[in-house]
């Protein structure tokens, strides 16, 4: 976020008891002995990321809209998959993991900051037997991104809330999957995939599902036949992918 923010710089010796007015003209600061008033007569620009945008960035669009949905849909599903756009974007989703009943709750550009903040809005009174999560968004390469360990804490610290509130349903998280968008962040989503994984292989309840490498070709390097004109977001065949590797897990779960 590019601001103008004006500095200035005032001497007071606050020894002999001076005092600040308390009114000042727009660009004017008042000497506190009474002498001469300082002018600001230039500006320097500055690109500062607003400590408050994770919160606030999304809470009247995509967040709104979820929060309005959750006053009339059916609340009892098998799954319901929540995180960012590729969550949300995934519009087959219904048909693609029939016969089990499933909810959309995805926003896009969702970090794992503002899904923390968002939690209840989110989830609202759902009563799903499953999750499925996937947020990639915190490593994205913005001003404000995370350091892998950093979000690392903060998938834990999410899961953990879930299993206390949602003790009896399983949690299916989805690796970060390499894209050329991001491609400078590569080592950073190798090394959260593989933190993730070894986590998951440990915690009780949640599962870690790679939908990364079956979009990656032989040699290792990012299929762009799998993703959409941005090189960010998979596209139907992408989709198609990801249904082939989680949807028998869940139905293996769900259906015992």
């Amino acid at each position: 976020m590019r601001r103008e923010i004006l500095f200035m710089a005032v001497m007071a010796l606050c020894a002999v008891g001076c005092s600040v007015p308390k009114s000042l003209g727009v660009g004017a600061v008042e000497r506190c002995d009474g002498g001469d008033v300082y002018h600001i007569t230039s500006s320097l620009p500055v690109d500062y990321a607003d400590s408050m945008e994770w919160i606030l960035r999304y809470d009247k669009s995509d967040v709104e809209e979820l929060r309005q949905r959750a006053k009339t849909e059916n609340k009892e599903c098998d799954v319901l998959f929540f995180g960012s756009s590729s969550i949300r974007l995934w519009s087959s989703l219904q048909e693609d993991m029939a016969p089990l009943k499933v909810v959309n709750r995805g926003y896009g550009g969702a970090q794992l900051r503002d899904i923390h903040f968002n939690y209840e809005t989110v989830l609202a009174d759902y009563r799903p037997k499953a999750f499925v999560f996937y947020c990639d968004n915190d490593l994205g390469g913005f001003g404000h991104d995370l350091y892998p360990t950093q979000l690392f804490d903060l998938y834990r610290l999410l899961f953990e809330r879930l299993r206390s509130d949602y003790p009896d349903a399983p949690i299916y998280v989805l690796s970060i999957k390499f894209n050329e968008s991001r491609a400078k962040l590569r080592e950073e989503h190798r090394l959260f995939n593989a933190l993730m994984e070894d986590y998951a292989r440990h915690a009780t309840g949640v599962t870690f599902v790679d939908v990364n490498t079956p979009l990656l070709s032989a040699d290792g390097e990012v299929d762009n036949g799998y993703f959409e004109a941005d090189l960010l977001h998979v596209n139907s065949r992408g989709y198609e992918v990801w249904t082939s590797v989680l949807k028998p897990l869940l139905l293996e779960q769900l259906t015992r």
